[in-house]
Order: C-alpha cells, then structure tokens, then sequence
C-alpha cells in the first residue's frame, strides 16, 4: 500500500529535527510497490530514507522522500545450525536486536542502541564496539531504479567498508532501494568485548546477549544524548584512518604524560595504518561542551553535535561542523569527514 502526502513536514523524520519541508511524501508498504513509486516519482528529485538518524537536511528538500514501512521479519535455521534473520528494510534495528539478544542469540547486541532502520543501516553499515553490520549480513535484496528490476547482493558484493558499502557510492545514490536485509547469527558466537569499555561494563554479570545489550546500552546512555530529547545525528565525524608516520607526528603533538608514555588512543588497522577516535582528537582542542547559539558539541562525548535548544538552523549545524574540522586540522593537521549525509 502507498500513502502519499504533499508538503510534508520532515521535522519529526529527522533525528537533528531540521524543521524543513518537501514537496512529497511517500510511504510504502510492500516492495511491490516500488515499480508504481519509480513511476510516481519519474523526473523528480527523489530521497529514500530510514529513520533520518545520519541525515542533516541544509534547508527544504525540493522533490520526494520516500520511506519504508516493509515490516516482515522471519526467522529460521539452516544447515549449519546458524539462525538466519530476514528482516523489511522499514524494521526498527534496534527491536530486531533486543528480540535477538533476549531470545539468547549472540551477535549483534553491540550495535544496541544505535538508532536507525535495517535498510538503512545495510547502506551505512553501521557499527559501534568492534562490531559493524556487514559482520551478520549474508544478502540485500533491493529494487533497481534505473533497470526497474529486482536483485540482490551477496555480501562480498556489497563493498563493505568503515561507514561505506555500494549503496553509498556516488554513482549509486538513489539508485539502489533496499526492501530485504538476511543477517546471519551463529548462537555458539559468543561476546565481542575487546572494544572500548566493555570489558569492564560487564565484568561480575553473566555473560548472555541481554547482559551485553543492557550494558552497551547503559554506555551509550552515559555519554551520548537520547535523539527523542536533543536534536542530533550520533557520531558526526568519522574516525580518521592515519599512517604510522602520522600517527608518530601525531604523538609528538599531544600532551603526554610526565613519564612520556603516550597517551594517545588509537587501534591498529591493517600493518601499516592507525584508527584515532574523532572524539579525542576534538577532545583535545578544547572543544568537549563549546557552545555557541543554538548549537553545542556534546558535553559529555565531543563526537556529537547536538541541537541544543531545538531551534538550530542547518546553517549553525554546519557552522560547528567547520569550526571542529577547522581546529582539529589546526592543531593535528589532521581533516574531519563527517559521517552523517548532508541533503
């Protein structure tokens, strides 16, 4: 079923609560819908969205916004006794994983908490704490907009990266709508606690899924904003990836400790490159709380630009946006992308 309306307001569709408009909207129910909507939508701008959680609309969207309501979700096992999940592209990620872990299926728990849709996350690829969604997604299925068929990507076809996949590539925005994602979960998988504060989190509890969900949700909590109270988009900038030799410059830049032993926070990629959390670059340019207008990075986690007072204009999201990537190259010559998409 397809429900459709004209001037719609996207503030309640968008986790910044950007209070802007578009020319329609459309809702979906089926992926046999979409054969009818690539015609509805023909020679229009258009935008498919999930939840609007990585998403800063810089003003009204001139064209379609198309959402999925495909809802099915079903379960089974298959001959490797691995429990294979086929979840609609509209499903809650976040329900999905509370039903896994409380069912006692290890897996995706450390992706509790990040707000967003099973569709839209396959196209993100989200992760936190050492896990990512490529890490459980055997298949998408998707419907092709510019061959006007269905098909579907085995995982290996999808170019699964650090926030980056197929479906983001420039050539293939809009292209690609995806209906069905087939996760995978092996029960015998057991936790992922090697990341961050985990370890400690559930140091004393019994170790089942609802254990490691509660605590990473429990993290969460204590340094990230709810997005249903103040405005904002989660992590905003990526983690940059560095050389060795940047790394070492890097290093030499930050305030160690009297003994000399570094101090900077960094994960090894591959032999001959580093990860550096965006949070503690920031962090360390003075910008943990800084405010300004409507506008402030986050108290208590420096990734995060949040809608302070709710009354922020796209123009003050991105004036912040600038003034830590303008810092943090200052500083560590070191340049921020952001994660969150800009409509």
């Amino acid at each position: 079923m397809i429900s459709s309306v004209t001037k719609f307001n996207l503030k309640p569709y968008n986790t910044f609560g950007m209070d802007v408009m578009c020319n329609r909207w459309i809702e979906y129910t089926s992926s046999e819908d979409l054969p009818q909507i690539s015609d509805m939508v023909f020679g229009n701008r258009y935008l498919f969205i999930g939840g609007g959680s990585n998403l800063l609309f810089l003003g009204d969207y001139d064209g379609d916004v198309l959402h999925s309501r495909i809802l099915d979700l079903s379960m089974s096992i298959d001959g490797d006794g691995d429990l294979v999940v086929r979840a609609g592209a509209g499903v809650v990620m976040d329900e999905l994983i509370e039903q896994c872990a409380v069912n006692g299926i290890w897996g995706m728990e450390n992706l509790s908490g990040i707000p967003g849709e099973v569709g839209a996350s396959a196209v993100q690829n989200v992760g936190a704490y050492g896990v990512e969604a490529k890490d459980f997604i055997r298949e998408v299925e998707c419907y092709d907009m510019l061959t006007l068929s269905f098909v579907k990507f085995d995982v290996r076809d999808c170019k699964y990266g650090y926030r980056s996949s197929l479906f983001k590539e420039k050539q293939n925005k809009g292209r690609y709508v995806v209906t069905y994602v087939t996760f995978v979960l092996n029960q015998n998988r057991g936790p992922v606690l090697d990341y961050g504060n985990l370890q400690s989190a559930v140091a004393g509890c019994e170790l089942t899924p609802r254990n490691v969900r509660d605590a990473v949700l429990a993290m969460r909590a204590s340094k990230l904003p709810s997005v249903t109270e103040i405005g904002s988009a989660g992590s905003f900038f990526k983690n940059p990836v560095v050389s060795i030799e940047e790394f070492e410059r890097v290093k030499q830049l930050a305030s160690d400790t009297a003994d000399g032993v570094c101090t900077v926070p960094h994960y090894p990629v591959g032999n001959d490159s580093v990860k550096i959390p965006a949070a503690w670059l920031i962090d360390q340019c003075g910008l943990k709380g800084y405010h300004t207008g409507n506008v402030a990075v986050w108290h208590l986690q420096p990734l995060v630009i949040v809608n302070a007072t709710g009354k922020a204009s796209p123009n003050e999201i991105t004036g912040m946006e600038c003034h830590v990537i303008e810092c943090v190259k200052n500083k560590f010559g070191i340049e921020l992308h952001p994660e969150v998409e800009h409509i």
